[in-house]
């Protein structure tokens, strides 16, 4: 019990200590995959079912090299600019990833699950706010990038994709529906140059970009990262999708109860007259457990707990107006 109240103390003062120093970093996956490929028609579907699990922590976006075949419709799309990424990280074969710039050695599955929560539940210094503006096929992408805290000495490059969100064509390889599909840069193909705002600060970049005829405008957006160009580390990406960070002062968190305790099936927290507006489960190794919440009555969160291993966890939970912690066991 003590050794689980310290693991408590110390996970308090951690969140109260860069609270106001960093945000999520996302897993920012460049998926390099070939239409005509039946190696990617067969490792791709496990791979976006993984991807799908963790909608609000992953960046993705599929990039199309002549690789096996450049009969690929979508690499014929824009051979330039879908070479040249993959020639960014010497990709000569598909399916293949990189996860936040770091090419993946091939396997099959393409990404398992132990491989991915390795990058979930990482921070970064750097907050990207990204914001399109536009209408018919003139559009405007403005990225706001917030330095949260003390930015990596470093050579950075911002870059800012163009990717169609669903694409319907059969390619030849079986695959009718892709995903996230790169399109062009709104950048330069190797980039913009970037210096980071100091911290507390925020520099701001706008780039114009129009819609094809042959894109469809509704599924249109784009993905914005800067990347280190010595080491390609990805700082951070971000999406117009993004939930808004509205504040980089953070409080800092209050201790809770969760009953019941141990939980089974389902356990509930209680904090006052706030609202919850996000709950995140970690396990006692730091490893972000993936949950859902809903609100029971004012006040009460809800927070099923049956698909959960046994074991200790903690629980935090960040309301309207505080941010909340609290010990749980699962049976």
């Amino acid at each position: 019990m003590k050794k689980h109240n310290l693991l408590l103390f110390l996970l308090l003062a951690a969140w109260a200590a860069h609270a106001q120093t960093s945000t999520k970093k996302y897993v920012f996956i460049e998926h390099f995959t070939n239409t005509k490929c039946p190696n990617c028609a067969n490792r791709n579907p496990a791979f976006y079912n993984l991807i799908n699990q963790y909608p609000n922590d992953i960046h993705h976006i599929s990039i199309h090299p002549p690789y096996p075949y450049n009969t690929c419709g979508l690499y014929q799309a824009n051979p330039a600019e879908n070479s040249a990424r993959a020639s960014y990280y010497s990709v000569f074969g598909t399916p293949s990833i990189a996860m936040n710039g770091a090419l993946q050695p091939s396997s099959n599955p393409l990404l398992s699950n132990a491989t991915l929560q390795n990058f979930l539940g990482q921070t970064s210094p750097l907050w990207l706010q990204v914001s399109e503006s536009g209408s018919g096929n003139a559009r405007t992408v403005t990225v706001n990038a917030h330095s949260l805290g003390n930015i990596p000495t470093g050579a950075y490059k911002l870059y800012v994709a163009i990717v169609e969100k669903v694409v319907n064509f059969a390619g030849g390889n079986g695959e009718t529906v892709h995903y996230d599909v790169f399109r062009k840069m709104a950048t330069d193909i190797n980039g913009a140059d970037f210096t980071p705002a100091a911290m507390g600060q925020s520099v701001s970049a706008s780039f114009n970009f129009n819609i094809s005829g042959s894109w469809n405008a509704n599924e249109i957006y784009t993905i914005a990262w800067v990347q280190n160009t010595a080491t390609k580390e990805v700082l951070n990406s971000g999406t117009r999708f993004d939930p808004l960070v509205t504040s980089t002062q953070e409080p800092a968190p209050q201790s809770i109860q969760i009953q019941p305790n141990p939980a089974s099936e389902v356990a509930f927290a209680r904090i006052g007259d706030d609202t919850a507006q996000q709950v995140e489960v970690f396990a006692v190794n730091g490893r972000q457990a993936s949950v859902t919440f809903e609100h029971a009555e004012a006040g009460a969160i809800r927070i099923p707990t049956a698909t959960l291993p046994a074991g200790v966890y903690f629980v935090k939970i960040r309301g309207e107006k505080g941010v909340y912690v609290a010990k749980m066991v699962k049976n």
